[in-house]
Order: C-alpha cells, then structure tokens, then sequence
C-alpha cells in the first residue's frame, strides 16, 4: 500500500460560530492510498495562518506520495532535521502533525484496530474530559457562570476559565472567578487559563483568590519559554503550574521540568501529532510528572487523535474539549462523546482514530477568507 494523494479541507469560522463566541477556521487532512484506504488528520487553529498551514501540508506531503504509511518516525525525524527555519516552525509543526495523524489513521484501519493499540495499548479504561469555556467577547461574572454551570450539568467535572481576560481588573476577575465557583459547586475541578497575562502588581491578589477559590490548576501564568518566571511564581504561589501547549520541541518542554517550571504539560496534539505527545509524555513520567492533553480544537479529529495518545500515556490524567465547537464539527464528522458518571469517555475500539468524515459535507463548505471575523490577538508563539 502507497500513498497516492493529499488533499487539505478549509472550515470557515462561520461554520463553528455561536452565540456564546465567534467560530474557528480549521484545516483538515486527508491522505488517500493506492487500496482505496484514508486517513484523516487536523492541524492547529492558527487565524489567519490557514492557508500557509494549508501549503505546508502539501509541501511536506509530497515526500510520501509513492511511499508506505508506516515510515512515520522517519517522516517525523526527516521534518525536524530538515526544516530549521525558525520563522515557520509553528507552520511546519502542525502541518506534520496533521499528516501524521492521517497516518496513523490509515494504519490503523488497515490492521483493523485503533491507534492505541498499535502504540503498545491502553493504559486506562477511559479518560477524564474538562470543558473549555473560552470567549471571544468580554462575559460577565454571571455569564460566565451559567455557561460553566450548564457544561456541569452535562456531566463535566471540570471547567476552564479565563477570568482575567479582555483588559479585566484583578477585582472583576476574580468575581468572574467567584461567580463560577458558586455556580458550579465545591465538587466542581475550576481550572484558569491566565493566557501568560499574570500582572506583578496583581500576583498576591489573584494566587490568595485562586487558593480561596480552590483552583485546581494555574495555566500559562507566564510565557512557556520563560522557565525562570514560571519556576518562580509555582514557588511563591504553592499552585499547580500548567504549561507547555505553544512548544513544538522535546527541549523546551525538558526545559520546564529541569527548571521546576511546571507541574503538568498540557502538549498539543496538533502541533505533536500522537507520536509526538506520547514521547512528551514519556519525558514527563520519568519526572513523575503528570500530562493534560491540550486540544485547542477539539473537532471530533482533533479529540479523536487526543484520546488516541491519551490511552498509551500513564500519567495522562484529562483532555481538553471546547463545547461550542461539538454542534459544528458533527456537521461533517463524528466521534461519540458520552459522558459518564465522572465526566470520563471510554476509549473508542473503532480501526484507526474511531471517526468518521463526511467529505461531501466538506466540500459544500465555500471558504471567504472575507468572511472571517476580526480576532483578539493570539497568544505569542515563538
């Protein structure tokens, strides 16, 4: 079996918009075999990046076609040793990350079994998902709340939030915080993403509300890449650090466990692909570390490929989901998500990812970049 052809698919934002927040645009990929077998894969949500991503997915796939879907690691390998240019390294990152998934999707449908158990098998029966309740638009405490209490309602364990967004004062923050607690109960996982936002001025406030409020992590109070200000702020602030989804090489995340800098990665799986994250994952266990799988698309791709890497790595304890993007994606796609008692789903035993993509559907989907709405600016990624 070769592979005979790629192809990428645009979603526009239009797509996935909601009342609660503007849509993502997204970029798909498909990987078609000379046996009549495909795969699909998702890239990273960068806005605006779609069609660069989209180039590069069809740059570096070229170097398959012709080959067999089993040279993975030396795809991967060939891609970090040869594409160096650190300007498009997010670019290039995701775009293999993409592919690889696809690939994995193939093989495993090949052999007729998911991806985990080509990966050495499950470590666990099912996996713990958080509900992201990221906005677009500044929300008030009470909305805030009701839209968090509502993803409880459906059976999540825990959310995530970003209290201190869009200009927010220390004081309004952490109402939105409070709001949330109360709404969804002391029973209830709060993580909050400080989108490396985190004010010196404001440090001692906000770390005695995140500790009154009990929050079960502190996301990204400083940049990634900055060990030394996320190592001192996990030592002053005896909070859970969570870092590590804007890094794309195995040194920068040794990096931040060497320099203390973290207690929990949150790799993501679009700019590792499954591969990549297990092996994030096995650096992180040889520090006792634990890893949540960061999903910042969370289609049902994008899960299915989280789940896949999350089934073979021990110290996975959750994964990321958005939502507001599950109505959207299921347009075209589908990988159940059902909920159990604890806000767990079980690992699907579906060949390959376990999804299903209605290319029709797809392709019906007319891509205006003129249509695209105006975005918050992203976090740095360098």
């Amino acid at each position: 079996m070769k592979i005979s052809n790629v192809k990428t698919f645009i979603v526009p934002s239009k797509i996935s918009a909601t009342d609660w927040s503007a849509g993502e645009t997204w970029v798909l990929v498909k990987l078609e075999t000379d046996e009549g077998i495909e795969g699909w894969g998702e890239t990273h949500r960068f806005h605006t990046r779609e069609h660069a991503i989209a180039a590069q997915v069809h740059r570096l796939a070229q170097s398959l076609v012709g080959k067999s879907p089993y040279c993975i690691k030396r795809f991967m390998k060939n891609i970090s040793e040869t594409n160096i240019n650190p300007l498009e390294e997010t670019d290039i990152s995701t775009a293999a990350a993409g592919i690889e998934i696809a690939l994995w999707d193939i093989i495993g449908k090949t052999l007729g079994a998911p991806v985990y158990n080509l990966l050495g098998g499950g470590c666990h029966d099912r996996i713990k998902l958080y509900a992201n309740c990221w906005s677009d638009k500044t929300r008030s405490a009470e909305q805030l709340a009701c839209f968090a209490s509502k993803q409880v309602e459906r059976g999540f364990k825990a959310v995530k939030i970003y209290p201190f967004l869009y200009g927010a004062t220390a004081k309004e923050g952490i109402e939105r915080l409070g709001a949330v607690r109360d709404a969804v109960g002391p029973g209830i996982d709060v993580f909050v993403d400080m989108w490396s936002q985190l004010s010196p001025k404001d440090f001692s406030v906000i770390v005695e509300a995140l500790r009154a409020h009990e929050v079960s992590w502190f996301e990204d109070p400083a940049d990634a890449k900055d060990t030394d200000a996320l190592a001192q702020i996990r030592a002053q602030s005896r909070l859970q650090i969570v870092s590590g989804e804007t890094l794309v090489t195995k040194q920068d995340f040794r990096r931040l466990l060497e320099n203390q800098a973290a207690d929990i990665l949150n790799p993501e799986i679009t700019l590792l692909g499954i591969l990549g994250t297990k092996e994030i994952a096995a650096i992180a266990e040889a520090y006792s570390t634990p890893v949540a799988i960061h999903n910042d698309n969370t289609m049902t791709i994008g899960l299915a490929a989280a789940m896949q890497a999350a089934a073979v790595c021990p110290n996975a304890t959750v994964v990321e989901f958005f939502p507001r993007l599950e109505k959207a994606s299921n347009t075209f796609s589908c990988f159940p998500v059902e909920l159990d008692e604890d806000g767990c789903i079980p690992f699907s035993p579906e060949p390959g990812l376990g999804v299903t993509v209605d290319e029709g559907a797809l392709a019906a989907m007319e891509y205006d970049p003129a249509s695209q709405p105006a975005r918050m600016k992203e976090r740095s990624i360098k």
